[in-house]
């Protein structure tokens, strides 16, 4: 367990990740969802949700509303509800959020690219001129442009080649958890969408 200040912090972390680890701590951007979490697994759909509810929350210094009445069946957590409140997520289904179900790198993209959205929707999101990835053919559609600005802002990059990773494509990319986010790239993400924005 690292402890920095009062409190354990988290109880596992890749090396290149700790600095910006540590500024998130420093910032307030970790939710308590993750605190005292091993960084180095992957992150589910409700603690992303906390994690870019944070993030708004803490940009504009407001509270959001959780939306009222609770479409799911499957929870009740008020940051999630809050996030579709600000849509920044969506459901799986008319009436279920997936809270536990692990996300990738292009879902990862999109949530935060709506989240900026929501904080600043008077900015130019034009993608107009950057270049596709190698392997722009295995992002999903409604993540191109998320994808795309997030790479521009330098927030999400991709490996050597230049590839996005999105998500995996094959049985062995599946069993090698390829293109999943962890909890310390999430946070790493969210540190530096906050000082783009700041």
């Amino acid at each position: 367990m690292v402890t920095i200040g009062s409190g354990s912090f988290y109880s596992d972390a890749s090396t290149w990740a700790e600095p910006e680890l540590k500024k998130a701590k420093e910032l307030g951007l970790i939710p308590d969802i993750l605190k005292g979490a091993d960084m180095t697994k992957p992150i589910n759909r409700e603690e992303f949700c906390e994690l870019a509810v944070l993030l708004y929350e803490t940009v504009t210094k407001v509270t959001a509303t959780p939306t009222s009445p609770n479409p799911f069946t499957d929870t009740t957590n008020s940051q999630v509800l809050k996030a579709y409140a600000l849509g920044i997520t969506t459901g799986t289904s008319a009436t279920t959020f997936s809270p536990k179900t692990l996300i990738n790198r292009e879902q990862c993209a999109a949530m935060l690219f709506r989240a900026i959205k929501t904080i600043v929707p008077s900015a130019d999101y034009s993608v107009a001129g950057i270049k596709d990835f190698p392997d722009q053919k295995d992002i999903s559609s409604y993540a191109v442009d998320a994808t795309k600005y997030m790479s521009k802002l330098g927030i999400i990059k991709g490996d050597a080649a230049g590839n996005f990773m999105p998500k995996a494509t094959t049985p062995a990319q599946t069993a090698a958890g390829y293109g999943m986010a962890t909890r310390e790239a999430a946070i790493l993400m969210t540190v530096r969408t906050y000082e783009n924005m700041n």
